[in-house]
Formats: C-alpha cells, sequence, structure tokens
C-alpha cells in the first residue's frame, strides 16, 4: 500500500494546482472544483477497498464472520467503482466486460461465503443475488441503475466483534534514524545494513513480514528475512534481527533512504477452500487472490555517504 500514499501526494499536488487555477481564472473555477471533487472521490474508493485489506489481514483474532462482513463491503465498493466508471466512460462496448466481471464476483462471493448468506438477508448482495437473472441479460446501462438503487437502499450490516482481537504492529529500533553517523561506503559497492525491530500479534512473521527500502529516486527494493531472522520471546512477540544489503550505481552524493517493515498478504488465504475452485471450474476474469502489502511500522531514515571508487 505504500503505492497509496504516493498517489495521495500526488493527488494532493493536483488538488492544490486546481485550487490555483481557479483562483487565477475565475471564468474555470467551476470546472477546476468540479475535476477535484471528481478526483477526491476516486480517491475515496481507493482507500476504502486498501482499508478492507487492512481489516481482514492488520488484525489476528478475526473469524470467518467478520470475513464476510469485510467482503461484503469490498464488494459494494467494487459496485460503487463500477457506476463512477460507467458515469465517466464514453460508449458501451468497455462497459461489457466490466459488467461481467462484476456479476461473477457476486457469484464467487455467493459460493465461497454460502454458509453465511442466510446472515445477509436484505443486505446488498442478497438483494444482488434475487436480481441475479435480470442482471445476467441486462445491458450495461440497466447493471449500472440497479446497482444504483440497491447502494442506496443498502444499510449497515451488523459486524460481530471477536472476544480477542489485537492489530499487528511493529517498531524498528535499529538502524535508530536521523543519526548524525553516515553509513559510509565506496559507490557502486554493496553495503550492510543492521535491521531490528520487535513484531506483535503478528501471525506467521516467517512468510508475512518484509522489509523494504526507499531509494531517493522513487525505486524500492523488498527484502524477505530468512526464518532464522526471528525470534519468539513471548506469545503474540516476536524479533527481527536481520540484514539488509544496500545499492545503487546511481550515488554520488550523500542522501537518505527510507526503512520500514511491510505486512504481506494473500487475499485467498481467508477465503473457504472450494472444490469448484481447487477444481479451476473460475472464470479466469475473477480475481479469487489478490497479494498485496500493508506498511505496519513508521518509516526510519538513514543518512548514507557513498564515496568514489579507487582508480
Amino acid at each position: 500500500m505504500p503505492a497509496l500514499k504516493q498517489l495521495t501526494s500526488f493527488m494532493s499536488h493536483i488538488f492544490r494546482d486546481l485550487q490555483r487555477l481557479g483562483e487565477l481564472q475565475s471564468e474555470l473555477a467551476g470546472v477546476a472544483d468540479f475535476s477535484a471533487t471528481y478526483l477526491r472521490c476516486q480517491l475515496l474508493l481507493i482507500k476504502i477497498m486498501e482499508e478492507t485489506y487492512k481489516m481482514e489481514f492488520m488484525y489476528s483474532g478475526v473469524e470467518s464472520k467478520q470475513v464476510v462482513i469485510i467482503h461484503h463491503m469490498r464488494l459494494q465498493a467494487k459496485a460503487l467503482q463500477l457506476i463512477v466508471i460507467a458515469r465517466t466512460t464514453r460508449g458501451v462496448d468497455p462497459l461489457f466486460g466490466m459488467c461481467e466481471k462484476f456479476l461473477q464476483e457476486v457469484d464467487f462471493f455467493q459460493r465461497c461465503f454460502i454458509a453465511d448468506l442466510p446472515h445477509l438477508q436484505d443486505s446488498f448482495v442478497d438483494k444482488l443475488l434475487d436480481l441475479m437473472p435480470r442482471l445476467m441479460t441486462s445491458k450495461p446501462a440497466e447493471v449500472v441503475k440497479i446497482l444504483q438503487t440497491m447502494l442506496r437502499q443498502s444499510t449497515f450490516l451488523h459486524l460481530p466483534l471477536p472476544e480477542q482481537i489485537h492489530k499487528a504492529s511493529a517498531t524498528i529500533i535499529e538502524p535508530a534514524g536521523e543519526s548524525d553517523n553516515p553509513l559510509r561506503f565506496t559507490s557502486g559497492l554493496v553495503v550492510a545494513l543492521d535491521v531490528d525491530a520487535t513484531l506483535e500479534h503478528v501471525q506467521d512473521p516467517q512468510s508475512t513480514v518484509k522489509v523494504q527500502v526507499l531509494y531517493p529516486d522513487g525505486q524500492a527494493q523488498i527484502i524477505h528475512p530468512k526464518p532464522a531472522d526471528f525470534r519468539n520471546p513471548g506469545p503474540g512477540r516476536h524479533r527481527l534481527i536481520t540484514q539488509v544489503y544496500l545499492s545503487h550505481t546511481a550515488w554520488t552524493e550523500p542522501c537518505q533512504v527510507e526503512v520500514r517493515l511491510l505486512l504481506a498478504y494473500n487475499s485467498g488465504s481467508r477465503i473457504p477452500k472450494s472444490p469448484w475452485i481447487e477444481g479451476g471450474e473460475m472464470s479466469p476474469q475473477v480475481e479469487t487472490s489478490i497479494e498485496g502489502t500493508i506498511p505496519f511500522s513508521k518509516p526510519v531514515k538513514v543518512y548514507i555517504m557513498p564515496k568514489p571508487a579507487r582508480r
């Protein structure tokens, strides 16, 4: 999810430019504000999707009854995204594939969580499933119209809370960051950076915890520590002691790199196993498994100072 932070930063510059444009040219004020509002809505839709993955994978103790509610909310966000795209896309040809993919995801939801459907009566997806025969034969404009109506009529689902739930977190001890002593090395060669961090309530850290290094030019390096780099000092606690090797051919001057810990996830790990999925009876359009990462530590800046290689 670092991409969301970068997108948010990029969008903030666009919002500022649009606001400035409206101030400089009053005849464009309405267009500028309208465009900024549209972009802000798009950013909110992306944020909703990102937050659902955080709810699903950043907390230990989450049970199937919470997972189905999270997936239901994600489906609502996808429906809203489809409506926005339909309202801003010229022509209907691109929408046929988008509508087909969305309806297949509704069917995928039904098959995965069929045991939980009785608890979702009168919900958004419950009403959609009742209308599936009609939706499957409708044109994109009609599908979008029905989705819009269903979203307006949908209500909040009751979220049953588990008895014990803990949020995963990480604290980087080393490098300490903002140190006056730069990490010196010969330009073009590799330098080792010691990383020491404490992890709280992380499930299966050997498989999910990664180290990210962000370079000044925007390039990112992701390192998967070895299983032996993890210690388990107590229940719900782990210690990561590892080394990250830095190298960049473009380095010629002192600069800062940013180090943080990421939590990797695979959305398929939470979905109930079904024979029809394992047997490959699923359309390739449906993303049955999405992989991603979530930052779960504060970034630490490390000052590095390359020196020219001897000739």
